[in-house]
């Protein structure tokens, strides 16, 4: 017991020693100190440093890099309604009859909703604006004309087949 209360009678004698006063008083002559030997310079002139040419970038036919390849407020999808032949791409439809009345062949296409639009030569349909060149006895081709990548706009042809039973093969 007696051990413990010198241990205890130590170990506050050597936190009142750390707590002393002098050295409070040393600690701020010497930030004191610091702040008187460091005198501001002024500093020279930027006119008098001489101008460097910067590096310029040259295109040269390239692409601009911070141009999104793709159009945010692209209108095409928006203008059409849903639910008409310009609200689905060209290839979301099947082809499921051919008919001719009076010369004029007529193409029975099936959209994914299952409803039915029959179209002629000279229809526009799909959400590229696809017109329906040609009708033959079994298939019906389309041409439309998209963007690519390169933001060119190039035609592309859009066949679509009318499927036969077991039985025509």
């Amino acid at each position: 017991m007696r051990a413990f209360a010198v241990l205890i009678a130590l170990a506050f004698m050597l936190s009142a020693y750390g707590c002393s006063k002098e050295e409070v008083k040393q600690k701020a002559k010497s930030a004191s100190a610091v702040k008187k030997e460091a005198p501001a310079q002024p500093l020279p002139p930027e006119s008098a440093k001489p101008e460097e040419l910067g590096y310029t970038y040259d295109p040269r036919e390239r692409r601009d890099p911070f141009t999104p390849l793709i159009a945010a407020g692209s209108d095409k999808g928006k203008k059409a309604r849903t639910g008409t032949l310009e609200g689905y791409d060209i290839n979301d439809f099947t082809l499921a009859a051919i008919a001719e009345k009076k010369g004029v062949r007529y193409g029975l296409l099936l959209s994914p909703d299952n409803k039915s639009y029959t179209v002629k030569e000279g229809t526009v349909l799909g959400l590229h604006k696809g017109m329906v060149k040609k009708i033959t006895n079994d298939k019906v081709i389309i041409n439309e004309y998209i963007i690519d990548y390169t933001g060119k706009t190039r035609p592309r042809e859009i066949v679509l087949q009318l499927r036969r039973g077991k039985e025509a093969e």
